[in-house]
């Protein structure tokens, strides 16, 4: 290594000549740049291109320094502008968006300045980084993804979709749902990838958003059944049996041979069942006086249908009965919903029969 007299720049190669400032070691002329001395090393490795390098860092975060030999810049700018958007939401309020910008024009700033220092010697430079071919492996195929998109949208819709299927089996779920936004905004029509959007939402129990992605799908594809069963799962759960019914309802007019859908209306029935005979028996507590007789038994308050449940109870066995006949395999599992049901049921008939004092009431035990 050889010290410029003139601008003090550290030379790394073995000729008397300064790139920075151009000039020979003994002062005595100016060397002309465009024909540099020939014992000179200027291999073409050595020099780095200032532009080309701000370039690489503006199309992939940190890219421009490994072009420059700087792999742990490259690693942090990377680590800056993928981790703000994670990290951020979970300790303050501040939009991640300024703080990912900041250091993505520090990286190209700084991916230009470095390359300059290395052109005039001001900065060693040994080859570039072993994670330059790899990043920009990366970036071609984020570029082929992008073309893929603008050709063929609905191939490039399942490719993320099922990159969004393997972050919702993670432990951060959330995540997947801008994945499958994006495979939706791809693919609009593609009533599937909807449909796993909204098990994600349901799973993280945002059933109000998923309610609307339901809503959107029936009315894209309103001969799909999926959709239809969905909503009426959802309504389900949050114990809206009437109103489950009428989706469920829906999909048996289109596919009438579909056993699940008659089993799914056979349980919504039978909770309607269970829920009339627990009205009833609440009604009952208010009424009574504790003493029994024939007047009190056979007067059923104004508001209350005493052969309501039953009603329902026999629409249920009617939809379970056609669900077998579809598929007898179901059986069991319609047997078990029955049984549980069903005992419930006579829990209440004994207690109304005990709150009014009959002496017929006798205490029931699970099978």
């Amino acid at each position: 290594m050889k010290k410029c007299p003139f601008c003090g720049t550290i030379t790394h190669h073995n000729g008397n000549y300064c790139r920075s400032c151009r000039r020979t070691f003994d002062g005595s002329k100016s060397e002309d740049t465009t024909a540099e001395p020939p014992r000179l090393d200027l291999s073409k490795d050595e020099w780095r291109k200032p532009l080309y390098a701000a370039g690489l860092s503006f199309v992939g975060i940190g890219l421009g320094q490994f072009y420059n030999g700087e792999t742990a810049k490259g690693v942090l700018a990377l680590a800056g502008v993928l981790g703000f958007p994670l990290l951020l939401p979970l300790w303050t309020t501040i939009d991640p968006f300024i703080p990912v910008i900041l250091v993505w024009t520090l990286a190209i700033l700084d991916a230009y300045l470095s390359a300059r220092k290395i052109n005039r010697l001001q900065k060693a430079f040994r080859h570039k980084s072993i994670l330059f071919w790899p990043g920009t492996a990366c970036l071609l195929l984020i570029a082929a993804f992008i073309l893929t998109a603008a050709a063929a949208p609905h191939v490039a819709a399942k490719s993320v979709s099922v990159a969004a299927g393997v972050v919702a089996d993670t432990k951060y779920p959330a995540y997947a749902v801008p994945l499958y936004e994006s495979a939706i905004l791809l693919s609009p029509n593609d009533t599937a990838i909807r449909m796993d959007k909204v098990k994600v939402l349901h799973y993280m129990g945002r059933d109000a958003e998923a309610r609307s992605d339901l809503t959107i799908a029936i009315a894209t594809n309103p001969n799909d059944t999926s959709p239809l069963m969905m909503t009426g799962n959802l309504l389900y759960d949050n114990g809206e049996y009437q109103a489950s019914i009428n989706y469920f309802e829906k999909a048996r007019e289109l596919k009438p041979k579909e056993a699940a859908i008659w089993m799914r209306k056979g349980d919504a029935q039978l909770m309607i069942a269970v829920a009339e005979m627990k009205k009833m028996r609440e009604q009952y507590k208010t009424l009574t006086t504790g003493s029994y007789n024939a007047a009190s038994a056979t007067a059923a308050p104004a508001n209350v249908d005493a052969f309501q449940s039953m009603q329902s109870y026999r629409d249920a066995m009617t939809a379970y009965n056609e669900a077998i006949k579809l598929d007898p395999l179901m059986s069991v599992e319609i047997s078990a919903h029955v049984l549980a049901s069903a005992q419930t049921m006579v829990e209440m008939y004994n207690g109304i029969l005990t709150d009014m004092g009959s002496p017929n009431a006798t205490s029931t035990t699970a099978a």
